[in-house]
């Protein structure tokens, strides 16, 4: 049977709908297939960090990749702008990373010395410094600033790509996927409740839910959910943050429209559990009082739980399966899916459509690290 498809796409979260856009880009007629709404789950949940240097702690491939996809960052969200008119809200106000200890100074030191060697930027603040650049902190001993770190609206990031897939894409929500079934030929079929589509290729990047579509492929990578529940504020009038601050893994996200997203959990036993629990909205609570106590007063807003994508070392797979010619996953993106989802779909990109991929990427191939067999 003919392929309708050249690629279909199993899961419309931003690494899935990021990279769908940019298989249509290239000419390739595409249908993206989502069990919910597209960008209604960890995308739009995120704190939208472009956390490159925060995020890493070693240099290296992994380092490398978050970097370059940081880089793309301003290109990506201004061709997403004039296709769309949907604004993701770029900014580049940096992180800084707190210091309470001599002892954390020398930590974040350490850090600043290996990222300076590698060409980024980190600058170190006194507690002067920081006092004067944000008030709304509570003194400290220092800190680590790096320029370079931003971030981006995450639920407008996921809305307009899903904009973009609906106008470059052949789209089917509120669809679960059940198989995808290898025909004659090389081709595949993936199944659902209703239909069966043909294609020539398949990409899974359905985040948390990929190993369900794996496990029959004998594929042995194991994507778990971890829940992050997290917060948002509106500060009095005249009271903010300048940049994202970071401190005893909880992190202050000033958003263009004057909000403060805070968060996040990191729990690895709660499964697919989506429930906001008062024991975890207390303790960001009162993180954000030990932090910035000068944004005690601010109006609260809402509260969120998000399913970030597990995988066993943090980092992501992405490409061709091994033995298997044309079925792709991007999977594993884990904290990193809105950083990394602008990366991500030009090696999907390139992979699909055969192109050589560069050596810095190969650390990230699932041959690297995947075993399968069926």
């Amino acid at each position: 049977m003919k392929s309708i498809y050249d690629v279909v796409v199993v899961g419309g979260g931003a690494i899935g709908m990021a990279s769908a856009w940019r298989l249509a880009a290239r000419g390739m007629k595409v249908l993206v297939i989502d069990k919910g709404r597209l960008g209604a789950e960890a995308s739009s949940a995120a704190a939208g960090m472009l956390g490159a240097q925060l995020e890493t702690h070693q240099a290296g491939p992994f380092y490398d990749l978050c970097r370059e996809s940081r880089a793309l960052y301003p290109a990506y969200v201004a061709e997403l702008l004039e296709y769309t008119g949907i604004d993701a809200q770029l900014v580049h106000n940096g992180i800084l990373q707190l210091a309470y200890t001599e002892a954390d100074a020398t930590l974040l030191l350490k850090r600043a010395n290996w990222q300076r060697q590698a060409g980024d930027s980190a600058v170190w603040m006194d507690a002067s410094e920081i006092r004067a650049a944000e008030p709304a902190i509570r003194p400290v001993h220092g800190g680590l600033f790096l320029p370079n770190d931003g971030n981006v609206s995450a639920p407008r990031l996921a809305k307009a790509l899903a904009r973009a897939v609906g106008m470059s894409c052949d789209v089917r929500e509120g669809s679960p996927v059940f198989a995808i079934e290898k025909q004659t030929g090389g081709t595949f079929e993936v199944v659902t409740a209703n239909e069966r589509f043909p294609a020539d290729k398949v990409l899974i990047s359905a985040g948390t839910w990929a190993s369900s579509l794996l496990r029959p492929w004998g594929c042995a990578l194991e994507i778990q959910p971890v829940k992050g529940q997290m917060l948002s504020i509106r500060p009095p009038f005249g009271t903010t943050l300048r940049r994202t601050v970071y401190a005893g893994g909880t992190y202050l996200v000033p958003k263009r429209d004057g909000t403060v997203v805070v968060g996040a959990t990191e729990e690895r036993e709660a499964g697919f559990s989506r429930e906001v629990t008062i024991g975890a909205i207390s303790a960001l609570s009162e993180a954000l009082r030990e932090i910035a106590p000068g944004l005690s007063q601010a109006e609260f807003l809402q509260s969120w739980t998000g399913l970030r994508p597990g995988s066993p070392n943090g980092e992501p797979r992405i490409g061709e399966l091994p033995g298997l010619p044309g079925l792709m996953i991007a999977v594993g993106h884990f904290r990193n899916g809105i950083l990394l989802s602008a990366i991500t779909a030009e090696m999907v990109a390139a992979a699909a459509t055969g192109e050589v991929w560069p050596e810095r990427w190969r650390p990230f191939h699932p041959a690297q690290t995947v075993k399968v067999g069926r």
